[in-house]
């Protein structure tokens, strides 16, 4: 099978990210100003790569970002709901400071290997990996040998690569993810190699 070069990359700011604010699976906001200039920014470092496809969420700040791209590199966008972010239930739309604790309960669970564990009403990390990872490979499969873009969302791109590169979910917290950033893997249609991950070197000069 011929080499696939994945990239990832996460959705720009919106005003809910700058303001420490809970986003998930039921949270559709835009972008905000930072977040378009962070979404021409991949536009702008992916050039000469050769896109040949772009993938995004069914949520406006994934869709947003990707759209930017797509209409820089010329590439039709297709959306879909099976990588929407992890819904965080009760947490979602209340800042983080207000709910520290019981998310730090949340993630120890999750570190300790309990990635069953839901907070009240959201997903457990298992759950979105199942939607979210059985979606990815089947376009991955689908296009062998060509340059793909996911653009995602910041606890879905730490759960598909904790995943793929084998840390386990328990190991999701070794995946950094900054709003813009992206990560480049190869597939080989066995086995994910790390090329880069959560690169911002394009962000900056103001981004």
């Amino acid at each position: 099978m011929s080499i696939s070069n994945i990239y990832l990359a996460r959705h720009g700011q919106t005003e809910y990210n700058r303001c420490d604010q809970m986003q998930g699976r039921g949270i559709d906001i835009s972008l905000n100003d930072t977040g378009r200039r962070q979404a021409r920014a991949i536009a702008d470092h992916l050039d000469g790569i050769g896109l040949h496809r772009i993938f995004s969420s069914s949520l406006k700040r994934s869709k947003e970002t990707a759209q930017l791209i797509a209409e820089q590199h010329e590439i039709e966008l297709e959306s879909h709901a099976d990588l929407d972010e992890m819904d965080f239930g009760v947490f979602e739309g209340r800042p983080a400071s207000e709910v520290e604790s019981q998310l730090q309960e949340l993630h120890e669970k999750w570190r300790s290997g309990n990635v069953d564990y839901a907070c009240q009403e959201g997903e457990s990390p298992r759950i979105v990996l199942e939607r979210a990872d059985s979606k990815m490979k089947k376009i991955v499969n689908q296009h062998s040998g060509t340059n793909l873009l996911f653009v995602l969302h910041g606890r879905l791109i730490r759960i598909i690569l904790s995943h793929w590169l084998q840390y386990g979910l328990q190991g999701m917290h070794r995946v950094p993810h900054t709003n813009g950033a992206l990560y480049h893997l190869q597939w080989d249609g066995d086995r994910f190699e790390p090329i880069y991950l959560n690169y911002t070197d394009h962000l900056q000069n103001g981004v």
